[in-house]
């Protein structure tokens, strides 16, 4: 199978994975693209994440920024697209049956069970993202200073990303 196949079935599969949003599918992610694939590096990854981060629409535009780095406009495109198709039909078709079904028990007991699994991928994304920016004490006290703004609602989020990448670039974190 050749290599552009290969991430369209690579994203494909994921994209199904996303339970909870995106975040959840990270760590899956890095380990296919970084270490198994080699598409990018851990750090690229990282900066590609945070990209998609500060961009208008979904944080899993990182597949589109993977697949471009893989195979130039034609893999940001295919990515893309099997990243995103598949979710998006999946979801338009539970959508409709949902709002039938939402009134039995079973589907409260259900949306109950699920909370915990999406939190729990959203932690182990977290998790991942952290482990693969922060290597040094330096990118320890962005992360660090970055949070407890956010935290605080002293500054707009875009504005903290912004400067916390720019601080980070200029100290050559």
């Amino acid at each position: 199978m050749s290599d552009v196949v290969w991430m369209a079935w690579t994203f494909l599969w994921l994209s199904v994975l996303c339970v909870g949003g995106g975040v959840g599918v990270i760590p899956e992610m890095q380990r296919q693209v970084v270490a198994n694939h080699q598409w990018v590096t851990a750090r690229e990854f990282v900066d590609g994440y945070t990209l998609a981060q500060l961009t208008p629409g979904p944080n899993m535009l990182v597949a589109a920024f993977v697949g471009y780095r893989a195979h130039g406009v034609p893999g940001a495109l295919l990515a893309t697209v099997a990243m995103f198709l598949p979710t998006s039909l999946l979801t338009v078709v539970v959508a409709d049956r949902w709002q039938r079904w939402r009134g039995h028990g079973w589907a409260a007991a259900a949306e109950r069970a699920l909370a915990p699994v999406g939190m729990g991928l959203m932690a182990a994304g977290v998790y991942t993202l952290a482990d693969s920016a922060l290597h040094d004490a330096l990118t320890v006290a962005l992360a660090f200073v970055a949070a407890l703004t956010l935290a605080s609602r002293w500054a707009p989020p875009m504005l903290v990303v912004v400067l916390a990448g720019v601080t980070g670039w200029l100290l050559g974190a």
